[in-house]
């Protein structure tokens, strides 16, 4: 789905940088929300950036990165019965009202959580890729009408394929399906014209994305 997520390539929006944007963390609060997309919503990478995409437009371009990271975890919660939108609403209210918010320990838990994170999970390598390192490809012209990792500014471009990263499930069908992903090296100047410099795009690509250039 084209949604308002997807601005790569898209004028009109201002300077990419502005005062703290080079800050991991501008916020006191975004380590917390980090930590609590994480803990809250143990689901695919492409299940967790759909509900990102479900935000309104307005709100969208307004939230913060880690607003959104907060979104995704209420949704993801609220959708497995942990709590519901009533009481997080309720639990706004009262902090601003001055209530201290609530602290609990586990280190059980915790020592869990860490180590989930540490744990790596690789791409199992590609069954059957169709395409290989060198390989000439260009990016299929489309218009998906559901999820999509495939941006919209790379469609109809030529590329050449850099890596075969393995086997994953594919995000435009809630990876039902698993397929070859491939790295593609774009030249910038292919994508946005003469007046950029010489560098380069590198986006990770599934199959069914790329035709033989």
């Amino acid at each position: 789905m084209d949604g308002i997520h997807d601005v790569g390539g898209m004028h009109g929006f201002g300077p990419a940088t502005w005062p703290g944007a080079d800050a991991a963390l501008p916020n006191e609060w975004d380590a917390r929300a980090f930590a609590l997309a994480v803990a809250s919503a143990p689901r695919s990478t492409h299940a967790f950036r759909h509900t990102i995409e479900q935000i309104g437009h307005a709100r969208y371009l307004q939230a913060s990165y880690y607003e959104k990271w907060l979104y995704e975890a209420e949704q993801a919660l609220v959708e497995t019965g942990a709590l519901t939108h009533e009481e997080v609403d309720a639990w706004a209210a009262r902090l601003a009202a001055g209530e201290p918010a609530p602290r609990s320990t586990d280190p059980t838990r915790t020592a869990s959580l860490l180590g989930g994170l540490a744990e790596s999970h690789p791409m199992p390598p590609a069954a059957a890729p169709s395409f290989g390192v060198g390989d000439r490809v260009r990016v299929v012209r489309m218009r998906p009408a559901g999820h999509t990792r495939c941006p919209r500014y790379l469609r109809g471009a030529t590329g050449m394929i850099v890596a075969v990263r393995g086997d994953d499930g594919v995000p435009d069908v809630d990876n039902a399906e698993r397929e070859a992903v491939y790295a593609v090296r774009f030249r910038a100047r292919d994508l946005w014209g003469t007046d950029v410099d010489q560098h380069a795009v590198l986006a990770d690509l599934w199959e069914r994305y790329l035709e033989a250039a």
